[in-house]
């Protein structure tokens, strides 16, 4: 990995925050909900889980691209619901956040 490699992570989200992202190109926090953001390193994946019967509020998929290198200092990998995220997830928590958007190179819907 050199300092320039990039990566691309994947969150499924729901209508309000599909809005959110597109006008402010940031992720956030809701009040009274999870403090971190959970993002998919597969795409396949990413879509597979927004599929599932519980997750019916999901109405896109949004790819954000960012350093590899931020990606692991901030990012918590430990996996969780290794049925579906094969490949594995990354959580930033709301400690780090803001350093996570602030190094975003390109947030696009992709589904």
């Amino acid at each position: 990995m050199s300092d320039n490699s990039i990566i691309k992570l994947y969150r499924a989200v729901g209508y309000i925050e599909f809005s959110k992202i597109i006008s402010s190109k940031k992720f956030s926090l809701r009040t009274n909900g999870l403090e971190a953001k959970y993002f998919g390193m597969n795409f396949k994946e990413t879509l597979d889980f927004a599929n599932k019967v519980f997750n019916i509020h999901v109405v896109a998929i949004i790819e954000t691209t960012i350093k590899e290198k931020i990606v692991k200092e901030i990012g918590d990998f430990t996996m969780v619901d290794t049925t579906v995220f094969k490949s594995g997830t990354v959580e930033i928590d709301k400690f780090n956040l803001d350093r996570f958007n602030d190094s975003i190179i390109e947030i696009k819907h992709v589904y």
